[in-house]
């Protein structure tokens, strides 16, 4: 029979070898980090990211007990074709009904800004008079870095297969009621999502910008951002963490709403309620004009060149997922 002192001695060498384990795997990515040049900023990114392949689970609120009732400035960096303008109609109808100012931003130019631009704009966000939401099209924006107070995040993403598909009949087709933002030639117009696919085509393109849109609205400002990485997608991810109260998934909007509702009633009280009222007829103006469904073959090609936004899109997926179990939520 083996006795608790026989059974120990193995367990502890186990202990102390995952240790020394552990320490050596912190300090190879930091060595690397230092002899390929990286600066302290990004070598940071990188024990971060050793960190999320050690540890399991995830952080559901960036807040302790996800205690939002006191926040008085909101920022919407809100993910193109991700539900975005059905949430704008639904701001306008809560900020009289529950005494907040929404802020819509005009500028669908720029998402990444230069150094002097983005110093303005953290200005003039600071500035605006509280309670408040405003809403941009904008790459994540570390206010602190500018020694200004970190308004409080929220976003909506969707399936990134469904968004990029959306998005490019958009951009040919515009919406039913009429509404289009850019045009392209006739020749692009009579390719479908199929020919962009299984040819290359920019918009499609295996190591485009468009494969990660929505990494770098979480990702942000920094160089890093910029071009497709898994660095990228692991900085997208801590910001969320850090900063993000919650991030909604289109395929579950009705619980993005209860949600809010329960985390930030002084901005989402009636929330769901209101939207109930007004969804037939907000639905059939959203929609996309001419929508052609991809083939089985484009679906499966895209998914793997979309790969970094599937990691992002699944970490939010199972956060949120994990905030409304904790609250109670029912779809």
């Amino acid at each position: 029979m083996k006795t608790a002192a026989t059974v120990s001695v193995p367990l502890l060498a186990i202990c102390f070898f995952a240790g020394m384990w552990t320490t050596g795997v912190y300090y190879n990515y930091y060595k690397e980090a230092v002899n390929e040049g990286i600066p302290e900023p990004q070598r940071k990114w990188r024990h971060s990211k050793t960190q999320t392949r050690l540890q399991e689970g995830l952080d559901v609120w960036a807040r302790r007990n996800h205690s939002y009732h006191d926040v008085t400035k909101v920022l919407y960096n809100r993910v193109p074709k991700c539900g975005s303008n059905t949430m704008k109609v639904l701001l306008r109808e809560l900020q009289n009904r529950n005494r907040f100012q929404f802020f819509e931003d005009k500028d669908y130019g720029l998402k990444a800004l230069p150094n002097k631009l983005l110093r303005k704009f953290v200005q003039m966000v600071d500035q605006l008079p509280r309670p408040s939401i405003y809403e941009k099209h904008i790459y994540y924006v570390d206010f602190q870095k500018f020694g200004k107070q970190q308004p409080t995040y929220i976003n909506l993403v969707r399936d990134p297969l469904e968004r990029r598909i959306s998005g490019y009949y958009y951009m040919r087709f515009g919406r039913i009621d009429g509404n289009q933002k850019q045009k392209r030639t006739e020749e692009e117009k009579a390719q479908t999502f199929d020919d962009c696919v299984l040819n290359n085509l920019w918009e499609c393109d295996e190591f485009g910008p468009k494969t990660f849109t929505m990494t770098q609205f979480f990702c942000g400002q920094e160089s890093i951002c910029m071009e497709p990485s898994q660095m990228a997608v692991e900085v997208a991810k801590e910001n969320i963490r850090r900063h993000y109260a919650v991030v909604g998934v289109l395929e579950e909007f009705s619980s993005f709403l209860k949600v809010l509702e329960v985390v930030m009633p002084q901005f989402f009280r009636g929330a769901h309620d209101t939207w109930r009222k007004i969804e037939s007829k907000q639905m059939e103006h959203q929609k996309t004009a001419i929508k052609i469904p991809p083939s089985n073959e484009s679906r499966e090609i895209m998914r793997e060149r979309l790969h970094l936004d599937y990691q992002v899109y699944d970490f939010i997926k199972e956060r949120f997922h994990r905030q409304k179990t904790q609250l109670g939520v029912k779809d």
